[in-house]
């Protein structure tokens, strides 16, 4: 019987690095955008991010982005903080 688990339910166990009272943009919001991004064929988070703006409301269909998406390089330190073991 298939799972009825969403693809970020997969990516549950990821615990976010970051300073809980400094968090501006949800770990949730970061991977999905970076996900979806990724395969689509983006290859840095430059892209990543541009992809993001062009496709905010696709995105916002799943999640709030109620702050709008992070800049590329706060793409860069939160999935390079991640535990790449876990991820």
């Amino acid at each position: 019987m298939p799972s009825s688990l969403s693809i970020l339910d997969h990516f549950s166990a990821l615990e976010d690095p970051r300073q809980h009272w400094r968090v501006i943009y949800p770990l949730p919001e970061i991977l999905l955008l970076v996900l979806c991004a990724t395969l689509c064929g983006m290859d840095d988070f430059v892209e990543i991010r541009l992809w993001g703006d062009q496709r905010l409301d696709f995105l916002r269909r799943f999640l709030p982005y109620a702050r709008g998406l992070p800049a590329h390089d706060t793409l860069n330190d939160v999935i390079n903080a991640l535990d790449a073991d876990l991820f």
